[in-house]
């Protein structure tokens, strides 16, 4: 249960407003319409997960519309997504047509119920397909809110979808209280980076959450929802926001570093509350931010989203991810059959060759791509294909004809950082130097929000593939101890169970409701 803003330019100020609630002015001058619609411009054309070329801009009030055309329907959500985040922005219609390659819906449908049967993050096998011109709607039922979200991005993956439609229906187990609920829901914002610190109002009736009170960006209302509809046995999630420019304006009052202890226990609440991770048998050690997780997952999926998680909690500076993939009964020959039918099918991946070998369920991945992003969405979907145990990622980078020189990657983090809602306060503070593609962040920023913000803006610029966070958040008693954690060149971490762009699917995806 969501409120949503429907289209048409003139009336969608006001329905924007009041899915906004009353929106307060700037501390400051607001920003001028015509620079956010710069920004946005510009924040597209270094993303390369979107093609902004045929996508337009206009800003009224502070009210972006996004207009155009592009090739798949991730990219429209990520538009969406990253336009939220620009300074200034109130709100987004989205307005961009999915106009992809034509593929027959028997295939489309065929291809989106395959992906499903064979992903590690589904056990629901009542899930039911069906696809009239290109517009996918998913039914059925799914244990929890997870299995349902995991079935509508595995399907706007899918070569030739326009739309998902997602009909699944959570049926839990096992009844919760209103008042656990709402215990769970604060807990899981105050534990989040983006959203720790702000005023958010929380109560629950007959399973469904309100969210109250007032956050920094339009951004922080999406993800407040998102994070707290995870929680099992939420029915829906009212959002009545205030959007407070001063949230991001240092109005925060960070708590002090928390205790080792007090940071293990933080990050087992939030491996425990993701319907994703089976979390019984994985241990968190905590040594000054660096987290080590420990212990045994059912599948490699698990293994990168409960590194995700960690890293996702306030006061974690650096995770050490040691987690095992129990065996799996599939054979390899099945999972390289799934694993081929998924990235000829994906569609980013569907064109480019892409060799993979399976042994004993460990997964190489060769060929060539034209940007990090594609190489390591090629490692997102072969993990999550049921029965795999590792992912070894050799893809290689080919950027002739499109070649982007140092120099140019830190103009475009700069800029980034500046125009970015979370990092503009403390944009002057950071440095950025990038070095064959490998961006090193370091200076002090006043929040973990802005220290993770920064992270992904880097990772999110073309030909970065690798983002070195030497950031230090302020008003902690201890810094992080760098020299421990990385080496001279490349910390040994770098890899797909660390990137910040291995989990885009997660909280930092495209939401999948429907907004049309």
């Amino acid at each position: 249960m969501m409120i949503k803003c429907k289209k048409r330019i003139s009336a969608a100020i006001v329905i924007l407003l009041a899915c906004l609630a009353t929106t307060s002015l700037f501390a400051a001058e607001p920003m001028a319409d015509v620079d956010i619609s710069y920004w946005v411009r510009d924040s597209l054309r270094i993303d390369p997960r979107v093609d902004a070329a045929k996508i337009s801009v206009a800003s009224e009030q502070g009210i972006v519309t996004l207009a155009g055309t592009v090739d798949n329907l991730a990219a429209k959500q990520y538009a969406d997504l990253e336009a939220k985040k620009i300074n200034g922005v109130q709100g987004v219609i989205n307005e961009i047509l999915v106009i992809p390659v034509w593929r027959s819906d028997a295939d489309i449908r065929h291809a989106v119920k395959r992906r499903i049967l064979d992903s590690a993050a589904i056990t629901s096998e009542g899930i039911r397909v069906t696809v009239d011109d290109g517009r996918v709607t998913l039914l059925g039922e799914a244990p929890d809110w997870g299995e349902v979200q995991q079935a509508g991005l595995l399907a706007s993956e899918v070569t030739g979808v326009k739309k998902v439609t997602n009909d699944i229906v959570a049926v839990w187990q096992r009844e919760r209280s209103d008042q656990d609920i709402k215990k769970d829901a604060i807990a899981a914002l105050q534990r989040d980076v983006y959203l720790s610190g702000l005023p958010i109002v929380v109560d629950v009736k007959d399973g469904i959450i309100s969210l109250t009170g007032s956050v920094g960006s339009a951004f922080e209302n999406d993800r407040a929802v998102q994070k707290v509809r995870w929680i099992s046995n939420v029915k829906g999630v009212i959002s009545d926001f205030k959007i407070e420019a001063w949230e991001n304006r240092g109005a925060r009052r960070e708590k002090v570093w928390p205790s080792d202890d007090a940071l293990a226990r933080a990050v087992k609440a939030e491996l425990d509350q993701d319907p994703y991770v089976t979390a019984s048998d994985i241990s968190v050690r905590s040594n000054l931010g660096a987290v080590t997780l420990d212990g045994t997952v059912d599948s490699y999926y698990q293994a990168l989203i409960a590194g995700q998680d960690a890293n996702n909690v306030v006061g974690v500076g650096w995770v050490i991810n040691n987690l095992m993939v129990k065996g799996s009964n599939r054979s390899d020959w099945l999972i390289r059959d799934d694993i081929t039918f998924n990235l000829n099918t994906d569609y980013v991946l569907q064109g480019f060759q892409i060799e993979d070998k399976v042994k004993n369920g460990v997964v190489i991945l060769t060929g060539e791509v034209n940007n990090g992003f594609e190489k390591y969405h090629a490692g997102d979907v072969a993990a999550g294909v049921l029965g795999v145990r590792k992912i070894i990622n050799r893809i290689s980078v080919n950027q002739v004809g499109q070649e982007r020189s140092d120099q140019m990657m830190t103009s475009d983090i700069v800029n980034g950082l500046h125009w970015n809602w979370t990092t503009l306060p403390v944009s002057d503070e950071i440095k950025v130097s990038v070095n064959n593609g490998i961006a090193t962040l370091k200076g002090v920023v006043d929040s973990w929000s802005q220290r993770r913000e920064a992270e992904r803006v880097a990772f999110r610029t073309a030909g970065i593939w690798a983002v070195n966070n030497r950031l230090t958040v302020s008003r902690y008693d201890t810094n992080y101890p760098w020299d421990q954690w990385f080496d001279k060149s490349i910390p040994a971490q770098w890899d797909p169970t660390y990137y910040p762009g291995h989990m885009w699917k997660y909280y930092d995806h495209p939401y999948l409701w429907d907004n049309s």
